[in-house]
């Protein structure tokens, strides 16, 4: 009988190491686990922020190429108007002069 009282108790110390050793597992797991949650929420946050920046900047440069483009159609605006002045200046100038007649004086 002894023997069997003493591997019931082998067994019973071998059926608590399991268990303490799946436990041990188990909390190690759960330490890993949350340790890699925090690091992907650090993560996650740092790309939100950097989203955030690239919207502003992409904001930023939505609005100064819409001033450029503004300025581009005002100075193409002046170039045509610019280009339509010298056109009508030398249409001007063919009327403007006239043939002279000389009429020469006879001297007595």
């Amino acid at each position: 009988m002894d023997r069997t009282e003493r591997n019931e108790k082998n067994d019973t110390q071998k059926t608590k190491l399991i268990f303490l050793s799946l436990a041990v597992l188990v909390a190690v797991l759960l330490i890993w686990s949350f340790a890699a949650a925090s690091k992907a929420r650090s993560e996650r946050n740092m790309a939100k922020q950097e989203l955030e920046i690239v919207k502003q900047d992409n904001a930023k440069l939505e609005q100064m190429v819409k001033d450029l483009n503004q300025e581009n159609d005002a100075l193409k605006k002046k170039v045509q108007q610019l280009e339509a002045k010298p056109k009508a200046k030398p249409a001007a100038k063919k009327q403007a002069p006239k043939t002279k007649k000389t009429s020469k004086k006879k001297s007595k």
